[in-house]
């Protein structure tokens, strides 16, 4: 029977309602095994459970900075770690003010009838044109601000509802670079994906993470920022393989739930 593995550390770092939403995931498919049904077998494509299996080693893990420099290593990231300071999954960041008062002068050429009306209500109601974005993982070291972005069969999405250009990577490069000045840090974005998809070219990701090794790539898609601004605050923007990032936190890891953890891995091909 599969369980919730690191329950504690879960229930450190997640709400209840989020904890209990794991454990229904695990439960549903351990009663699925002849249903192949997608929602009740979420369990096995959850990227939430696997963004926590993948980093949780991390979290337990003695010589931080250790692992936090072969990850960066692996993503060719070029940037020393003397310190990890703290890590934290599912964070919400605020979109910057200053975008926030740009996008609602460029939602009026938005090519969509109804949606240039909703943005008008929006202001109305004095409502923000784009909610806070979802960071998979965030790790703080003593002069970065690391992002992870977790995929494993789903793409970026290409939109936000108010700026049809707005894809989820620039979107994250954003919140970042404020993130990143607020702590006095520069900031890395590592995505993370299984080698199969990111290869084969099959994702949209694919070909924005390339791209976005120059800063006037990043530019163009975040078209309110100043590309002096984006050089000075971004570090890097990464691409790092899911197996590889799995066998960096779990080398040397000791733990009672390390073997079903490399099971779960093993089941998704991702060892």
């Amino acid at each position: 029977m599969m369980r919730l593995l690191f329950e504690n550390l879960a229930e450190k770092h997640f709400s209840s309602a989020r904890v209990e939403k794991f454990k229904g995931w695990i439960q549903a498919a351990n009663k699925a095994t002849e249903k192949l049904d997608r929602k009740v077998n979420q369990y096995y494509k959850a990227e939430e459970l696997i963004t926590f299996y993948a980093l949780a080693p991390l979290v337990l893990e003695s010589d931080k900075e250790g692992v936090v420099k072969e990850i960066l290593r692996l993503a060719g990231v070029k940037v020393n770690v003397e310190k990890v300071d703290r890590m934290s999954f599912e964070e919400l960041v605020q979109p910057p003010t200053a975008y926030l008062s740009w996008i609602e002068n460029e939602v009026k050429n938005h090519p969509i009838k109804y949606v240039r009306e909703q943005a008008k209500d929006h202001k109305k109601r004095r409502k923000p044109l784009e909610t806070a974005t979802h960071v998979d993982a965030v790790i703080e070291t003593d002069n970065l601000t690391i992002f992870f972005e977790m995929k494993f069969t789903s793409d970026i999405s290409v939109q936000t509802t108010f700026n049809p250009c707005r894809n989820q990577l620039a979107r994250l490069v954003d919140v970042g670079i404020s993130k990143a000045i607020q702590k006095r840090k520069k900031l890395v974005l590592l995505l993370c994906t299984p080698v199969l998809f990111f290869v084969n070219k099959s994702r949209f990701y694919s070909h924005k993470i390339i791209e976005y090794s120059d800063y006037e790539e990043i530019k163009r898609d975040i078209g309110w920022r100043e590309k002096d601004d984006i050089e000075k605050c971004v570090s890097a923007v990464a691409w790092v393989s899911l197996e590889s990032l799995v066998k960096a936190t779990y080398k040397d890891f000791i733990h009672p739930d390390v073997e079903e953890a490399l099971s779960f891995f093993r089941e998704r091909n991702l060892t």
